[in-house]
């Protein structure tokens, strides 16, 4: 019997099998999702699982990358390696033809073979029916500088919404939709837990586990050649900094307790349980919930790097990853799955920690 999860996805180019190796450990130990968010590679990533065109999610998602690993030729040295694969993948991005320079394009790729391959593994019928996970991925708005996120229950998704979601500057153009235009929503947000936990219900903020997995180390080297710090700047970018603004994992568990305290506090008939702030605030008491498959500096170098031993390993480490994960955390796994009410939530999750009015501060 499965159990029904929530996804959170990030962004980070040919660093997304490390995903595929995750979601294949995840799905091994009984795990499937019910709710996912995605950006960029993620949103792809995503995408698949929800509607995998040839049938099995996992199977689909090895094949997808499969189809994407490319050999870029011979290379005589490793300096080489980040210029040879930024001439382009078959299956995801072309350069444009030595013309464009004289034309007016926005971006130095050609997109269409992007959008094919997700018509090879993404079954767009199912994935826009209710039979689908609900899905949601995140494009930033170019114009307004704002991420905006479309989902399979409120749009019907296709090819070009990934991409938008996906098509980072300058080597991918903006994308249209509904007369609009979209660059990567790793611009904005590269971790999207935010639009997973406002679309909650009260029985997924109670019992549903939640898997993020990161794709950038925030802890990393120092550069020693252009290369490293190609690599380092954009791990630096596009790291998951969603806890920073509570301080770290430590401190958000401490708010999610304060939240679920707060909640039980207030009566059930109060005229406060109606307000959309309140609603909304109480999505984030499912932050206990959030079970991170982090990522290892040495094992994710070169987001465009799509060559199958590098695929492979990131696929391997990636499983690796997210097998530590689901030991280190079985027992909190296993509270937010069995909680049977609110108080029994909060006493399970969080016994660990002492109560609030002893706590003065996170350190």
């Amino acid at each position: 019997m499965t159990q029904g999860v929530g996804l959170v996805m990030q962004g980070g180019g040919a660093l997304g099998a490390y995903e595929v190796g995750a979601l294949t450990r995840i799905y091994q130990a009984g795990y499937e999702p019910e709710i996912i968010t995605g950006t960029s590679i993620g949103a792809l990533n995503a995408a698949v699982i929800a509607a995998p065109k040839l049938g099995d999610p996992i199977e689909t998602l090895h094949a997808l990358w499969e189809h994407l690993s490319h050999t870029p030729g011979f290379i005589w040295h490793s300096s080489q390696k980040l210029l040879s694969a930024s001439l382009g993948n078959p299956h995801f991005f072309k350069l444009h033809p030595p013309s464009f320079m004289s034309e007016t394009k926005p971006s130095i790729y050609d997109i269409t073979p992007a959008l094919e391959t997700m018509e090879k593994f993404i079954d767009f019928e199912h994935l826009n029916s209710e039979y689908a996970p609900r899905l949601v991925i995140t494009a930033t708005n170019v114009a307004t500088g704002q991420i905006e996120r479309f989902s399979n229950r409120d749009h019907y998704l296709t090819s070009r919404h990934i991409m938008a979601s996906g098509s980072l500057p300058p080597g991918f153009p903006p994308i249209e939709l509904d007369g609009h235009f979209y660059w990567d929503g790793g611009l904005y947000d590269n971790t999207p837990i935010r639009s997973l936990l406002r679309i909650l219900d009260d029985h997924q903020i109670a019992h549903m586990p939640i898997f993020l997995i990161e794709l950038f180390c925030p802890e990393g080297i120092i550069p020693s050649t252009v290369e490293e710090a190609i690599y380092r700047m954009t791990e630096l970018v596009f790291e998951d900094k969603f806890w920073h603004m509570l301080d770290g994992d430590k401190c958000a568990q401490h708010y999610s307790k304060m939240l679920w305290d707060l909640d039980n506090l207030v009566p059930e008939n109060s005229p406060i349980r109606q307000c959309e702030h309140y609603q909304s605030l109480m999505t984030m008491r499912a932050l206990s919930h959030i079970i991170t498959v982090q990522a290892e500096h040495n094992a994710l170098s070169g987001v465009v790097d799509f060559d199958p031993k590098s695929i492979n390993d990131r696929i391997k480490t990636g499983y690796l990853a997210a097998d530590e994960a689901l030991r280190k955390y079985s027992g909190r796994i296993d509270a937010i799955m069995t909680a049977k009410s609110k108080g029994h939530m909060t006493e399970s999750v969080h016994s660990k920690h002492k109560p609030y009015p002893e706590e003065k501060r996170c350190q």
